[in-house]
């Protein structure tokens, strides 16, 4: 069984995994928005696993007997600057 204190802690962490993963998920769609999929394939990578802890913490709550809850995610608004566009081309000088 867990003390209070410590299934409050773990609850809370519970909450900060998975709103990152939100973020990253976010931020993934804008790298996808923005044609940059690379950046947004690997968002969406960080996004499972923030996911993973979370479930991972999740988890080791419920196996302890304690109450997981899931609280909602903090107001905040995501705003994310239009990326710089890239240049097409690719300069390289050589040295000699």
């Amino acid at each position: 069984m867990l003390s209070d204190k410590l299934q409050k802690s773990l609850n809370d962490q519970i909450t900060h995994e998975l709103y990152s993963a939100y973020l990253y998920l976010s931020m993934s769609a804008h790298f996808e928005a923005a044609n940059l999929p690379g950046m947004a394939r690997w968002m969406r990578v960080q996004a499972g696993e923030e996911q993973a802890h979370g479930f991972k913490f999740f988890d080791y709550v419920n196996e302890r007997t304690g109450a997981s809850r899931c609280r909602p995610f903090p107001s905040r608004r995501l705003t994310l600057a239009r990326p710089r566009p890239s240049s097409s081309r690719c300069s390289s000088t050589s040295r000699m």
